[in-house]
């Protein structure tokens, strides 16, 4: 989706929502977030980004013997993708969905943007780095936005009621 897109479509959200009382508005921001959080755990767990494009494979890694390890093409963020690992902040302003703690936020990190981490030591101590592939975990689709329209007709219709 086009920034210029989501800034309209954040702009005729925000008009229906600022006709709500504030215990509606969080109410309906709180749905909104919980359904882009599933939609983009949905998205982790199939390995697609959130352009519809599939993520990069995982590197197979070697044993020590130079085979490939048995288990090195499964898939990834295992962790990532449970719901109990990303908190939603909703309010009557707007909505965060966000790492639970620095460990998570760490992993995402790295492998959203790319960056370079620590995956191990060698016997004399030194590290062993890896350069990651940028994956992007978190965005918008073209069927979030659908989502979010979903949400804001039936928010019409109850307001119309």
């Amino acid at each position: 989706m086009a920034d210029e897109d989501l800034s309209r479509l954040e702009a005729w959200i925000g008009e229906i929502i600022a006709g709500l009382a504030p215990a509606e508005r969080r109410r309906a921001s709180l749905r909104v977030a919980q359904a882009l959080r599933r939609a983009n755990l949905d998205r982790i767990a199939a390995n697609m980004e959130p352009s519809g494009d599939p993520m990069e494979r995982r590197r197979p890694r070697l044993g020590r013997d130079g085979k490939v390890r048995p288990r090195s093409g499964r898939k990834m963020f295992r962790g990532l993708r449970a719901l109990r690992n990303w908190k939603i902040d909703a309010d009557e302003d707007g909505v965060e969905i966000a790492p639970v703690n620095g460990l998570v936020a760490r992993i995402a990190e790295i492998n959203h943007f790319g960056e370079t981490a620590t995956v191990g030591r060698l016997r004399d101590g030194r590290r062993i780095r890896h350069r990651y592939q940028e994956r992007r975990l978190l965005g918008f689709s073209p069927e979030d936005e659908a989502t979010i329209l979903d949400i804001a007709a039936d928010l019409i219709s109850r307001v119309a009621r």
